[in-house]
């Protein structure tokens, strides 16, 4: 794989991927306290721990199977006490994403024919995540929803292209974040569960193309409050399971599917990819109750929307850790780490233990695609 290692491409793409998965801020947070982590000592870096980071004053919670809890308030349950907490200290800044992809397009030597693409490239990458972006694509998505004619089967077909678009095109290459995308995903998504009535389904959608929002994520909160207040609840929550469902088909597909034989060295980037698409049918699914979990219902069934709420944050977490290894992987170098860890408890004789090894960092941790197994213990090269 030594030109996948060495490609300023592949390593350009791997910072994207994580800058827009979900929100450009939320990225470089994520980034930074991932440098933060890791200066840590490695007895303090396992599963099992407690962690606060020196800029906060929330917690989050590892426990020994590797899910993660975070506290927002900061306060520790009865049974912790405070040196079950290990304080992580803000260190050196990181060099954050934005300027390490800036410095990447900088640095290629500029030529007639490729000046006008590069200064397009850094003018978006700066750009995607602002609050100005996000209200540029909120509204060409409005405006181009209320130009299609009132006739229900025509909304509908503008939305599958637009939120086929969204996540295939406009999210992959850098012009677009997850929370957009899930956006646009949740207003198609209720517009199919609408169907059934078409005088409803043109309504509401009328009414989502026309009421100001200030990105496509305001779009879809503003549809799911008019169509809660309609008493659509029961098709609100219809589609946001579809898009739960269609996240883990995404993510099922990218882990098992079928990858070009002979050229290793695009598995990664293809995988990768695919985990970046699955991001914003479960951002879309977790937003969605989020909201809901507010709304005026009886308590059981606020906590069934808060668990399902939470059970596709969990799902997002490690998707997105997924996609922060990467960006720590370009060189292989944990890959290779990995290898010879699996390799030297193979020498011992204790195959499960290895097997198990690797079913962690492939099925729970998603580092990797199932194609993959092979190349962790050792029976075929990743080059």
């Amino acid at each position: 794989m030594g030109a996948y290692e060495s490609s300023p491409a592949h390593k350009y793409q791997a910072l994207l991927r994580l800058y827009v998965a979900t929100a450009t801020e939320e990225a470089e947070l994520s980034w930074k306290r991932h440098i933060q982590f890791e200066k840590l000592p490695a007895d303090l870096q396992t599963p099992g721990h407690w962690y606060r980071f020196a800029d906060s004053n929330d917690l989050i919670e590892v426990t020994v199977d590797r899910s993660g809890q975070w506290h927002p308030d900061g306060v520790l349950p009865a049974d912790v006490g405070p040196k079950m907490v290990v304080e992580i200290p803000a260190g050196t800044p990181a060099v954050s994403l934005l300027d390490q992809m800036l410095g990447m397009l900088n640095a290629i030597p500029v030529i007639a024919d490729n000046k006008a693409k590069v200064e397009e490239l850094k003018s978006q990458v700066a750009d995607v995540g602002s609050e100005e972006w996000a209200s540029w694509l909120a509204q060409g998505f409005q405006q181009g929803l209320a130009e299609v004619p009132d006739v229900a089967e025509e909304k509908l077909r503008f939305l599958r292209q637009s939120s086929q678009r969204m996540v295939s095109t406009e999210l992959l290459e850098g012009r677009a974040t997850g929370y957009d995308v899930a956006g646009v995903l949740i207003v198609a998504a209720i517009a199919e569960e609408l169907m059934g009535n078409e005088a409803v389904c043109r309504t509401v959608l009328a009414k989502a193309a026309a009421r100001k929002a200030r990105a496509p994520a305001e779009v879809a909160a503003l549809m799911i409050d008019d169509c809660w207040y309609r008493g659509l609840g029961d098709r609100i929550t219809a589609a946001l399971d579809t898009l739960r469902q269609r996240g883990e088909q995404v993510v099922e597909e990218t882990r098992k599917g079928a990858y070009p034989e002979g050229h290793p060295e695009m598995m990664l980037d293809i995988y990768y990819g695919g985990i970046l698409q699955a991001i914003p049918y479960l951002l879309a699914t977790n937003a969605g109750y989020t909201k809901l979990s507010h709304a005026p219902v009886g308590p059981e069934q606020r906590a069934r929307y808060a668990k399902k709420a939470n059970t596709s944050e969990e799902k997002l977490v490690r998707l997105r850790t997924a996609l922060l290894y990467a960006v720590s992987d370009v060189d292989l170098s944990r890959l290779y780490d990995k290898q010879a860890c699996i390799a030297a408890v193979l020498r011992t004789g204790d195959e499960d233990r290895a097997e198990a090894l690797v079913h962690e960092i492939i099925d729970l941790e998603y580092f990797y695609p199932s194609p993959f197994r092979s190349v962790l213990l050792g029976e075929s090269s990743p080059q």
